[in-house]
């Protein structure tokens, strides 16, 4: 499969956090000139490439972005900056919408007037569909139960009707190292580090909740694989496999080799019982895939996580 934007620099928004700065480390070891734009709310100075450039900035601002984009001419955008907590938008619903959906159309305007070729957008699969108790495939009619949701499938309609080149991914629950439990919104990243540090998890709700949880680098390979396709795509990006919330907490404190103490506590609004995704589109890609399961993911993130909370 050939290069469809070549190999000029490429913009990753939020590539201070979780999920971006994997994108950004994965273009750099391809050879690419990488800048991030991330207000820091949330990324980490720590997390950036030292090889790409940072610059500081909130994507809700037509002066920052546009400031960006003056400095330099970019090939594509790769657009991760978020609000990503479900809880948080059903508490503060003005604020998600700003920076999902006005910050989406700020960045998707800079791009349009600057000829970006490519813009793949960071959207949501777990949030976007809904109930889901078949696997949810990218046909499936959207059912958001947040506000979260609302807007990542508003942001997504800005990016189809902006005239640019796209893909649309919509990742299940995403899940690796860097997560942060305070920031992110991971349910396994929260796990984590209270299971290292010898605290009980809470759950909210009885814990049957399934979820479909995807490994950071099988969503970092779609990101590639989206940057080199032609035509416009949207792809859900999972592991087509659900695990209940208690489950997963299970395997998680068991490649630790800690013992598991849960409380519980009530349901959370905008929560959902089952989140199903189909991975079957990209799968057909023949470039994709197969991901990772959850037990070789967590089998591979528990020593890092226990050799951190040793550290602090």
């Amino acid at each position: 499969m050939n290069d469809y934007i070549g190999s000029g620099p490429v913009l990753v928004t939020g590539g201070a956090g979780f999920i971006g700065s994997h994108i950004a480390g994965a273009l750099h070891d391809q050879g690419r000139e990488v800048h991030i734009l991330d207000s820091l709310a949330t990324g980490r100075r720590d997390n950036v490439p030292s090889t790409a450039q940072l610059h500081v900035g909130d994507i809700r601002s037509a002066s920052d972005v546009g400031s960006v984009f003056r400095q330099v001419h970019f090939d594509a955008v790769v657009h991760c900056a978020a609000q990503t907590s479900v809880e948080r938008s059903m508490l503060e619903p003005e604020v998600d919408r700003e920076v999902n959906v006005v910050g989406t159309r700020v960045l998707l305007e800079a791009a349009r007037k600057t000829g970006v070729r490519r813009f793949v957008f960071m959207s949501s699969g777990g949030a976007i569909y809904g109930e889901t108790f078949s696997p949810a495939t990218e046909d499936s009619v959207p059912a958001p139960r947040s506000f979260y949701g609302i807007h990542k499938y508003v942001a997504e309609e800005f990016v189809r009707a902006s005239g640019l080149p796209f893909a649309v991914l919509r990742p299940s629950n995403v899940y690796g190292p860097r997560q942060r439990s305070d920031a992110e919104g991971g349910v396994l990243a929260i796990f984590s580090e209270r299971v290292a540090a010898g605290l009980p998890i809470t759950i909210h709700g009885d814990g049957s909740q399934v979820r479909d949880f995807v490994y950071v680098s099988d969503l970092v390979d779609a990101v590639v694989l989206a940057l080199k396709s032609p035509g416009d795509h949207i792809w859900n990006v999972c592991s087509g496999k659900g695990t209940s919330v208690l489950e997963a907490a299970g395997l998680m404190a068991r490649h630790m080799g800690l013992d598991l103490r849960t409380q519980f506590a009530p349901r959370r609004a905008g929560d959902i019982d089952k989140s199903l995704l189909s991975p079957a589109r990209l799968l057909a890609t023949g470039a994709w895939g197969p991901p990772q399961d959850i037990a070789s993911g967590l089998r591979s993130l528990a020593p890092g996580v226990v050799m951190a909370a040793g550290k602090r």
